[in-house]
C-alpha cells in the first residue's frame, strides 16, 4: 500500500528539477505588418455616396424641403448628407501628401517601430511604443510614390523579429466635366422625397445648386467604387461638371447664367494646380446639337425634324433635321479642341485666349460618356410618352443616338408618307465614339447597355426606365425631366467603372 505514496513522493522531487518548457510563441516577438490609405472620397454612412465638408441642411437633410440654412462645413468631420467642398472636390488635400495607416496589429511582442525608405534612404523612423490592442497602428503622411516599410517588433532586448513591405502610395486624381448627365441633373440628394411623393411641394438639395450638381450622378458614384476597390489608393473627385454646359459655353469656356465666371479647365486647374490628372470623364455634346430644342419643338409639333425649331440653338436653321446634322458635323473639331487642352503646352479657350493646358499621368484614362438611349418601353418598342409620338422617338433614336445612322434614314410624317433624311455628318453618340482616335476610351457601354439590350429602359419604360419623364412643368426640379433617374445613373456609375476595369 506504500508505493503509491512513494512514487507520488519522487515525481514531486523530480518536478522541482525539471528542465523549463519552451515559450508559447505569444510570448515571442512576430512582425506582421500592414498597411493601408485613407479614403479621400468619404462615405460616412456607407450608402453609396460621397459625402464633403460643405456642410448639412440643419433640419430635414433628405426630406422633400430641406432647411437652407447649412451647418458643419469645414468642420473636416465628413457627414452623411454633406455636400462638397466648394461644390467640387472631395476632401483636404493636404501638401505634406496622403494619410497612410501602419498595421502592426497582428504581430505579437512588446513593443514595436517602424522605418520608411524612399530609394534606399531612410526617411521616417518612429519610436518604440508598446504593442496592444488599443495602440497598434501608426498613421504618417506621406506624398506619392514607392516607399519600403520596416517594421520591427521586440519580446525583450535580444528577441527581436521584423517584416519589409514594399508600398506604392498612390492617389487617384478623378476629375469629371461636362453636361448634365455628368452632374447629375434630376438627382439631388433628397430626391428619394420626391420619388415617394412627386405631388408635394420640392426643394432639391444639390451639391452645387447653380449647376445642379451632385455626387449621386454616375461619375461621382464611380469614384467611389475605385475608392472602395481597394484600401491601398485612394481617390480625390474635382467635379467641375456642370448641367446646360457645351463645348465653348463649358469646357472651354464660362457659363455666365450658371454663375460661371470661368471654363471649366480653368477652374480643374485652378483646384488641381500642378498635380497630373490620371481619370478624365464627361458627356458633352448633347447641348451642342440641341438636346433641349429638339424636346421643345417635337413636344408642340408633328413632324418634328422637318418642321424649324422653337428654341436655340436650332431655331437659326431651316428645320430640326438641318440644325441638328450642321451641329453633330462640328462635333469633331469640338473634341478636338478639347483634347488640345489635355497634357499639351496651351489650351486655346472659346473666346481665343490663351491658358495651361491639364496635365494628365502617364498612364491617365480618358473616358467621354456615351449618352443613353431614353427613346424605347420595356418591350423594347419606341416610346410614345404626352404629345411625343412613337415617330419622334424614332426618329431620335435612329439619327442622333444610335452609333451609326442609316444614310438616308426614311422618316414617316404623321400622314403616312415618307422623306429621306441625310446622315451624313453621323450621330451624337457615333461621334463620341470616334474620339477613340485621340487616344480616349469612351465608355461604349452606357449606350451599349440602354441602347442594344432587349429591355428598353427608356422615359416610358416603367420600373424598367433609367430616365425620368416630366417631373415638373415649371419649379425648381422641371429641369430634371428627362435625365437619368437613380437607376439610370446607378447603370451608368456600373458601366463607368467597367470601363476602369472595377467590374
Amino acid at each position: 500500500m506504500q508505493r503509491p505514496v512513494i512514487l507520488a513522493v519522487a515525481l514531486a522531487v523530480a518536478s522541482l528539477f525539471a528542465v523549463p518548457s519552451v515559450a508559447p510563441a505569444t510570448d515571442r516577438a512576430q512582425a506582421v505588418a500592414d498597411w493601408s490609405m485613407a479614403p479621400q472620397s468619404k462615405d460616412a454612412n456607407g450608402d453609396g455616396f460621397i459625402d464633403g465638408d460643405g456642410g448639412v441642411p440643419r433640419k430635414r437633410p433628405l426630406g422633400a424641403q430641406p432647411a437652407k440654412k447649412f451647418v458643419g462645413a469645414g468642420n473636416r468631420v465628413a457627414q452623411p448628407s454633406e455636400r462638397l467642398i466648394g461644390g467640387s472636390q472631395s476632401w483636404y488635400l493636404n501638401p505634406r501628401g496622403f494619410q497612410v495607416t501602419l498595421d502592426a496589429c497582428r504581430s505579437s511582442g512588446r513593443e514595436y517601430r517602424w522605418r520608411i525608405y524612399r530609394d534606399d534612404r531612410q526617411v521616417q523612423k518612429s519610436k518604440w511604443r508598446g504593442l496592444n490592442s488599443r495602440d497598434c497602428k501608426h498613421g504618417v503622411r506621406l506624398p506619392e510614390g514607392e516607399y519600403r516599410f520596416k517594421l520591427e517588433v521586440r519580446f525583450g532586448g535580444t528577441d527581436v523579429d521584423f517584416q519589409w513591405l514594399d508600398a506604392t502610395v498612390k492617389d487617384y486624381l478623378f476629375v469629371v466635366m461636362g453636361d448634365s448627365y455628368s452632374s447629375g441633373e434630376g438627382n439631388p440628394r433628397n430626391v428619394e422625397a420626391w420619388i415617394a411623393n412627386p405631388d408635394q411641394p420640392f426643394d432639391p438639395y444639390y451639391d452645387d445648386d447653380n449647376c445642379n450638381r451632385s455626387t449621386r450622378a454616375a461619375p461621382a458614384q464611380a469614384a467611389l467604387a475605385l475608392e472602395k476597390s481597394s484600401d491601398k489608393t485612394s481617390v480625390t473627385l474635382i467635379d467641375v461638371s456642370c448641367s446646360g454646359a457645351t463645348i465653348d459655353s463649358g469646357i472651354l469656356g464660362p457659363q455666365r447664367w450658371a454663375g460661371q465666371g470661368s471654363s471649366q479647365v480653368q477652374q480643374a486647374q485652378q483646384l488641381i494646380g500642378n498635380r497630373s490628372i490620371d481619370i478624365l470623364t464627361f458627356s458633352i455634346g448633347g447641348n451642342d446639337v440641341g438636346f433641349t430644342s429638339i424636346l421643345s419643338t417635337c413636344a408642340l409639333s408633328v413632324n418634328c425634324p422637318l418642321v424649324p425649331a422653337t428654341s436655340p440653338p436650332l431655331s437659326r436653321f431651316d428645320n430640326v433635321q438641318q440644325g441638328v446634322q450642321t451641329l453633330t458635323g462640328r462635333l469633331a473639331k469640338g473634341y478636338q479642341r478639347i483634347a488640345d487642352c489635355l497634357d499639351g503646352g496651351t489650351c486655346t479657350l472659346a473666346d481665343g485666349s490663351q491658358t495651361g493646358a491639364l496635365q494628365l499621368s502617364r498612364d491617365a484614362q480618358i473616358l467621354p460618356m456615351t449618352y443613353p438611349d431614353i427613346t424605347r418601353a420595356a418591350d423594347g418598342a419606341s416610346c410614345s410618352y404626352l404629345t411625343l409620338s412613337r415617330s419622334d422617338f424614332s426618329w431620335a433614336r435612329d439619327t442622333i443616338l444610335v452609333p451609326q445612322a442609316p444614310n438616308p434614314y426614311r422618316f414617316t410624317t404623321f400622314t403616312g408618307s415618307t422623306r429621306d433624311l441625310s446622315t451624313s455628318r453621323g450621330t451624337l453618340n457615333g461621334q463620341i465614339l470616334a474620339t477613340s482616335s485621340l487616344g480616349w476610351s469612351p465608355v461604349v457601354g452606357i449606350w451599349g447597355s440602354s441602347g442594344e439590350s432587349k429591355r428598353g429602359h427608356g422615359v416610358c419604360a416603367g420600373n424598367d426606365a433609367w430616365v425620368f419623364g416630366l417631373t415638373e412643368i415649371t419649379g425648381p426640379f422641371s429641369s430634371g425631366s428627362f435625365h437619368p433617374n437613380p437607376a439610370g445613373q446607378a447603370a451608368m456609375a456600373n458601366q463607368i467603372a467597367r470601363a476602369l476595369g472595377l467590374r
